[in-house]
């Protein structure tokens, strides 16, 4: 049976397929890498965090892959994407990294 031609739809779609495939590889292998240096007090954060301010309910959409990665460590996972979401406000807040806050609605530094 000889292969036929794709179509151009097709083409696009198997080069989308290609290009999420190599993301996924490479989230997995820098996943593994990570994980390897992960230090054991993160095991522990939600049982170790000293008590915060109150706590607002809010409904967020995550990244599936996001999710199953957090939730895969077991309970305690939104006290560590909680962690994970402060230290990123704080590097923003220090400005130790440039975030949308950094600068104004014309592009400029603040």
């Amino acid at each position: 049976m000889t292969e036929r031609k794709r179509t151009r739809r097709e083409e696009r779609s198997y080069t989308q397929l290609m290009m999420e495939l190599d993301e996924l590889e490479t989230w997995l292998r820098q996943s593994r890498l990570k994980d390897r240096h992960i230090p054991d007090a993160w095991y522990h954060i939600e049982r170790d965090m000293p008590a915060r301010q109150k706590k607002v309910r809010i409904t967020a959409a995550f990244d599936a892959d996001v999710a199953r990665w957090f939730r895969s460590y077991g309970p305690g996972y939104q006290a560590r994407m909680n962690a994970v979401l402060r230290a990123y406000m704080l590097c923003v807040v220090s400005r130790e990294i440039e975030g949308r806050a950094s600068h104004d609605w014309k592009g400029d530094p603040i």
